[in-house]
């Protein structure tokens, strides 16, 4: 499971961006995970309750959902959540249990409508109104907070780091991956006019600003280990759509000298498994089954937590699997990263959904290179559940692409072998 929301909060700005004042159904923008949704049938509010089209709603949030014409009956299921819902009914059922709704779903023009906050809570999402946008956030994801600001009157006693101008997007994702690695709190730059290009982004500011954060997202990403920022900010200062600085805010998930603590102790804990698992006469993929081993027997898939919703933040991290020993694929990626790098092995993370007998779910692995060639470990699926002690499996160790993607699936874009060349 992958602990990642995208959330873009929009404010009055010197660049002039207008938001709609009123909430009427036909201005309403719905935002999902950073991305807005535009529906076919538009959503209608009715009793204060926005309503949206139902089959299109499920599906943008990733769940399944199945119509039962005789009984008039919504089922919709994602990960252990069942959502049941009766056209005309006020009472709807989550996992069996009863509650009542303030609308009941109904038929609009020949369409299902199903009230939009109770379905994303009841698949445990955070649903937010703010001046005429919606935006929801899903349970499993980290939070990314976009936005443009006035220039700053004020200095906060924070550590900040600031840098030149920066020209292309390996620059900026080289500036991001020291200042998580060293714990920043914030960094600022300007930018030059090359960025836009590299960065693939036209050179709007929404635009500008989006391709910051998706970078800050994909060093995250590619980088697990490092992964304790639950939520940034993007600051750009300028005048007349023209950036003079941009500056980007760190929160982490835990005060700054607890943070430095577990991350010292969880790095002096790496030096040690790689001194006790790796020989100097081993080959290359020899270190990584090795590396693979110690995590799966010495590791305990977080899976009570998983199913009560109660995982604790240090199950996402290495901290938690290479200390703790217990952890969900987040962790285990980002263990098997920090292990890797420490052995000379090239690895990344790649953050996608897998699909398996519960169906599908965020989830991460990680992408190695060796004698030039990629290939893909998976070491939660690799790990029983339940545990098993000892026991190792090898159905996602070295695999290939078109191996891993009968049950993964991953935004190849975001993976491709350069990342491993931004040194």
């Amino acid at each position: 499971m992958l602990k990642k929301i995208s959330l873009i909060l929009l404010v009055f700005v010197a660049f002039s961006i207008l938001i709609p004042i009123s909430a009427q159904a036909a201005n309403i923008t719905i935002t999902i995970n950073g991305q807005n949704v535009v529906f076919e049938q538009k959503p209608v509010i009715k009793n204060d309750t926005t309503l949206v089209p139902m089959r299109a709603f499920f599906e943008a949030l990733g769940a399944k959902v199945n119509w039962e014409e005789k009984t008039k009956t919504v089922t919709a299921f994602r990960g252990e959540t069942t959502v049941q819902l009766i056209i005309g009914h006020k009472i709807a059922k989550i996992n069996g249990e009863s509650y009542e709704l303030t609308v009941a779903p109904q038929i609009i023009n020949g369409y299902t409508y199903v009230p939009l906050r109770f379905v994303g809570e009841a698949l445990g999402d955070e649903v937010i109104y703010d001046n005429g946008y919606i935006i929801i956030n899903s349970s499993n994801q980290r939070t990314r907070v976009s936005s443009i600001t006035l220039p700053k009157n004020t200095v906060s006693e924070t550590n900040t780091f600031s840098s030149s101008n920066i020209t292309s997007k390996k620059e900026l994702y080289l500036l991001i991956k020291n200042a998580l690695e060293n714990n920043e709190d914030e960094i600022t730059f300007t930018l030059s006019n090359s960025f836009c290009n590299s960065a693939g982004s036209s050179c709007t500011i929404n635009d500008i600003l989006k391709s910051i954060s998706d970078i800050v997202d994909l060093v995250l990403e590619h980088y697990p280990e490092i992964g304790y920022a639950n939520k940034w900010t993007i600051s750009a200062n300028g005048f007349n759509n023209v950036i003079s600085k941009v500056s980007i805010k760190f929160d982490y998930t835990y005060p700054k000298d607890k943070l430095e603590k577990m991350k010292d102790e969880v790095n002096i804990k790496a030096k040690e498994i790689i001194d006790q698992i790796i020989k100097p006469d081993m080959s290359d993929i020899d270190k990584v089954k090795a590396i693979h081993d110690y995590i799966v027997k010495n590791t305990k898939y977080d899976y009570e937590n998983l199913i009560n919703n109660t995982i604790p933040p240090e199950s996402y991290t290495a901290y938690g699997v290479l200390i703790k020993g217990v952890g969900v694929c987040q962790g285990y990626a980002a263990a098997f990263n920090l292990l890797a790098q420490l052995a000379g092995i090239d690895s990344l993370g790649v953050a996608g959904t897998g699909f398996n007998y519960s169906g599908s779910m965020p989830h991460a692995w990680n992408m190695i290179r060796i004698d030039n060639k990629i290939r893909y470990v998976d070491v939660t699926w690799d790990d029983p559940v339940p545990d098993q002690g000892d026991n190792v499996r090898y159905y996602y160790f070295n695999v290939t692409e078109e191996q891993l993607a009968k049950d993964h699936s991953w935004d190849k874009e975001k993976f491709l072998e350069k990342y491993f060349d931004y040194k």
